[in-house]
């Protein structure tokens, strides 16, 4: 693997892949601001084999694993060939609607991955929530970062559910999408969110254990509809798995779009 240094060397690789391409096989669609940051970061390599295109991002000690392949034949030729599987902690996903992806699969099966979790995404119409009067809900401040990440890193999975880094926690932060619920001075919940222009995402949405039962939740949702008016579409990924949580999202009026995300572990994950 080769380090990034440009975000140009990216979108080469992937052109050249695409001009060869008579059955496009690819899990890569990427933002440039993100690449931007991996890069900045030093966690974003490459290795160009048999005119297919992997990519490797780091994440704590694993790898996350991208492609791009002109032709079903190439990708699993390349894919068997790939020493990093051997090597390395890696996770890939593959979205889309689910039946369109069972024939994705034997591919990375047969070169030792295994479907760690599924997610499904879930959507809501801009309606307003309700009503609930003065909020106690705030903003994270810079000193809440290393309490957000502990609160996200011991509630969700880490190979399968993107989690933030501290520095992207922290730079999220400074545009202000993580509400924060606290008590005493303890951080008691947070809901953490993406929007770009009419249309909203929940990252996160977690209260610690010891809160529960408390409607910290219902507080934290009801003020996050409630600042956001504009917003024309909400969604969200949650493990398919959850049933808790699917339950409460279907409370707030989320609902599945028939969108998933099949997230497979290699064996050095496996283990």
């Amino acid at each position: 693997m080769s380090p990034i240094h440009r975000v140009d060397e990216v979108f080469t690789a992937l052109q050249e892949a695409k001009a060869r391409a008579t059955d496009l096989h690819t899990n890569f669609f990427p933002v440039q601001t993100k690449l931007q940051d991996w890069i900045a970061r030093g966690e974003l390599f490459a290795e160009l084999r048999g005119g297919v295109a992997f990519f490797f991002r780091t994440d704590r000690d694993f790898q996350h694993l991208y492609f791009c392949a002109p032709d079903r034949p190439a990708w699993q030729r390349e894919m068997d060939r790939l020493p990093a599987l051997k090597t390395e902690r890696v996770v890939t996903d593959l979205v889309g609607k689910e039946a369109s992806l069972t024939g994705w699969l034997p591919v990375l099966e047969a070169t030792g991955f295994r479907r760690h979790l599924q997610l499904q995404r879930l959507s809501r119409p801009g309606l307003p929530g309700p009503a609930s009067g003065k909020s106690p809900v705030l903003y994270a401040d810079p000193a809440d970062g290393p309490g957000v990440l502990g609160l996200i890193e011991s509630s969700f999975d880490r190979y399968g559910e993107q989690l933030p880094t501290l520095s992207e926690i922290e730079a999220a932060i400074e545009r202000r999408p993580v509400l924060l619920a606290k008590h005493d001075g303890a951080m008691a919940g947070l809901l953490y969110f993406e929007t770009h222009g009419v249309a909203s995402t929940i990252r996160f949405w977690v209260v610690a254990e010891k809160f529960r039962g408390h409607r910290v939740g219902a507080t934290l949702m009801q003020h996050y509809f409630q600042t956001h008016a504009a917003v024309r579409r909400f969604t969200l990924w949650v493990n398919s798995n959850n049933e808790n949580a699917l339950s409460k999202y279907r409370h707030y009026g989320y609902a599945p779009d028939g969108l998933v995300d099949q997230v497979l572990a290699n064996e050095m994950i496996n283990l």
